[in-house]
């Protein structure tokens, strides 16, 4: 099936509120929703950045990747998050959707400030960034009129390349540019899944000329782009027609008069920096923009600067996607995690989608040259064929008509038993049908520590006017994390109409932060009902900024310990740390094993081993990120030395302190605490006893800074 659209418009309201309030507007498979929100941003953040983006050093690639994350995360929160409603719609979506995938298509139009923004950053935190996963491509839609819709081509697709590097501008290697894309096209080329030529002269009137004597499919522009912003409009830089390398500016909309003049170009790629800009009154005056609207299918521009190696490999994986015959979205993302995986930084951001198409299928597989048009003869000779078909059938479907009359009127004296019609068809009103809702929520304790098990209270009602049936429900912990989907999961046996039911579970984290969770009802879909997008509801659970307490007495799937239990690296995952020995600084030792022990009513953490192997050390590594503190209590088995190294990084390479042999006796408890005035940032903790076992009763991590 086609993937389902999630569109999102996003408008300015008038008024000069600070800060200003937007109007949100989603249209889902599951309903529509308009929701005001005042902005996320401030005009300085907004400034800060572009200011990030627009830089293409390798030196501020790392800057610009946590740019991306902290922007994205912040657009999701002001298009999701900041009302129930819209995160509902945006929750039963992704559900309806399934492996099918969700669309995500914006309108910024007229979303003033926030328009130039680059969205697609819009990072989901439970899901990662939306564009760059095939099931959640975005893309940009313009709200504007189109002037026609174009079916796909069953075509091998023409790709026109423009390439243009006129005097008086930055100097373009337009022979290495044209070499690059030969090169990331050159299996495709070999195989016939497209071709590629070449614009002799790049000036506006041989692009027209080009056109007029044969069908091309996409349009590759590589050259300079602006927006005048005292004209308002958005320009390209051509050479002119004398061949003397001089400029010949083009508006964006004269590139969509000539372009759209043609029945085949499905496609334009602006390989050129602010190829996206416009002004807020004129959707006509960018150069992406206007060509959407003049019914291009599809626009791909860059709205930042890009470097040379990632336009390549854009370009290669790009083309390679549609030769695929994969819609034009699902190239990008395709394109966009090719970037991803082999740059640093956040260039995969930077293309743009503009898209009309309604599903983004551009092309389809060409044609078999090998099949012959028929000739005159073959078609006079099906059209006979047919009107003696159609002749025929006609005659067979009178008879079976009068068959059909006279059977009514003998058939009630033959068999007068009555058609018995099921009561819930009779025409009195709709089938009776069960309606199941989520209705109240809470958490107990409302803002639980990590570590700490609170319980979650969920009111199940039947809205409906027949009984549900026995039915399945289920929990979802963390949409961000697979391991905690289905945390917890059962059946009720049936809700009568207008009933409720509520139902209970505990649970712990074992990480700080908002955690979007969500309950949901019917789980395999078995129950008919008159409203089913009611069926999901998200909610978030925040845990509180406090130590997280482990003493080991309880499990992370809220189970006592119940000792001797085998600790492996699963064991406390879902907390985000595991334990193991450190193997390297004992040879012989590979196989020693963990788990929790009983000693003298408490409970350790300890290797089972015999001989040396018994004073193995031992490593906790933080998995998620680095705490800004850590304490121990070691419940010391004999008489000797303890040993405690923190370190920044989980490898070990980085020491930030250590407590070097302290002086421990047996049957002791030792409390050690990492001193405050050392850098707070704790990856991994080694501890070490010189004579005995490392019994670990105790663990408090604090929250990162």
């Amino acid at each position: 099936m086609p993937a389902l659209n999630f569109a999102v418009e996003i408008a300015a309201l008038p008024g000069g509120e600070l800060p200003p309030t937007y109007r949100v507007k989603v249209a889902s498979p599951v309903g529509e929703v308009s929701v005001d929100v005042a902005s996320p941003l401030t005009e300085q953040e907004i400034d800060a950045y572009f200011q990030a983006f627009n830089e293409v050093r390798p030196s501020s690639r790392a800057a610009q990747a946590n740019a991306a994350r902290e922007l994205g995360e912040r657009l999701f929160s002001f298009l999701i998050q900041s009302h129930r409603d819209l995160q509902s719609a945006y929750i039963a979506s992704l559900e309806r959707a399934g492996t099918d995938g969700l669309r995500i298509r914006l309108s910024v139009d007229r979303a003033g400030l926030l328009a130039p923004l680059p969205w697609e950053t819009i990072r989901d935190p439970n899901r990662d960034f939306l564009a760059l996963s095939r099931l959640t491509p975005v893309m940009r839609h313009s709200s504007l009129v189109t002037l026609r819709r174009l079916p796909a081509l069953a075509v091998t697709p023409r790709i026109l390349v423009v390439l243009a590097s006129p005097e008086g501008f930055p100097k373009l290697d337009v022979e290495a540019e044209w070499q690059r894309l030969q090169r990331a096209t050159t299996e495709l080329r070999e195989n016939n899944r497209l071709t590629l030529e070449r614009l002799e002269q790049p000036s506006l009137i041989a692009l027209q000329r080009k056109l007029r004597t044969a069908d091309y499919h996409v349009i590759h522009f590589i050259g300079h782009s602006d927006f005048d912003s005292q004209r308002g409009r958005g320009l390209l830089v051509f050479e002119n027609e004398s061949g003397n390398k001089q400029p010949q500016i083009v508006t964006g909309e004269a590139l969509g008069r000539e372009i759209g003049e043609e029945g085949t170009v499905r496609l334009v790629v602006m390989n050129s920096c602010h190829s996206t800009r416009r002004p807020e009154d004129d959707a006509l005056a960018g150069i992406a923009s206007g060509l959407v609207a003049r019914g291009i299918s599809a626009v791909v521009a860059m709205q930042f600067e890009i470097t040379d190696a990632s336009a390549q490999l854009f370009a290669e994986e790009f083309y390679r996607a549609l030769a695929d015959e994969l819609p034009i979205d699902l190239a990008m993302s395709e394109a966009r995690r090719a970037l991803a995986n082999n740059t640093v930084g956040a260039e995969w951001a930077t293309p743009v989608l503009y898209m009309r198409s309604e599903d983004g299928i551009l092309f389809a597989r060409a044609k078999s040259e090998s099949t012959a048009p028929e000739n005159e003869s073959a078609k006079e000779e099906r059209a006979n064929r047919k009107w003696l078909v159609g002749a025929a059938g006609a005659a067979v479907l009178i008879g079976l008509l009068i068959t059909f009359i006279l059977a009514s009127s003998l058939f009630p004296l033959i068999n007068p038993t009555p058609t018995v019609i099921p009561a819930s068809a009779t025409p009195s009103g709709p089938p009776a049908l069960p309606d199941l809702q989520i209705g109240t929520i809470r958490i107990s304790p409302r803002e639980p520590a990590p570590g700490q098990t609170f319980r979650v209270s969920v009111t199940i009602t039947n809205a409906g006017n027949a009984g549900t049936g026995a039915f399945s429900y289920g929990w979802d912990a963390s949409l961000s994390d697979p391991v905690l989907l289905n945390s917890f999961t059962d059946t009720v046996e049936d809700i009568p109409p207008g009933a409720s039911k509520n139902i209970t579970f505990p649970y712990s984290y074992g990480w700080w932060g908002t955690y979007t969770s969500q309950v949901r009802v019917d789980l395999l879909s078995e129950i008919p009902e008159s409203n089913e997008p009611n069926n999901v509801r998200p909610f978030n659970i925040t845990l509180r900024n406090e130590p997280f307490d482990i003493d080991f007495t309880l499990l992370p799937n809220n189970e006592f310990v119940n000792p001797p239990i085998p600790v492996t690296d699963e064991t406390f995952a879902l907390w985000n740390f595991i334990v193991g020995g450190l193997t390297d600084a004992l040879p012989g030792c590979e196989d020693v094993r963990l788990q929790l022990s009983d000693a003298a009513g408490d409970i350790v953490l300890e290797p089972v081993a015999n001989g040396e192997c018994v004073s193995i050390p031992l490593s906790v590594q933080i998995l998620r990120a680095p705490v800004s503190g850590a304490d121990l209590e070691l419940l010391i088995d004999a008489d000797g030395t303890a040993t405690i190294r923190y370190f920044a990084d989980i490898t070990g390479e980085t020491l930030i302190s250590e407590q070097r042999d302290i002086p421990v006796e047996q049957g002791e408890l030792v409390a050690f605490a990492l001193s405050e005035n050392v850098p707070q940032a704790v990856a991994r903790i080694d501890i070490e006893v010189s004579s005995g076992r490392v019994r670990l009763s105790r663990m408090i991590l604090y929250p990162p800074t």
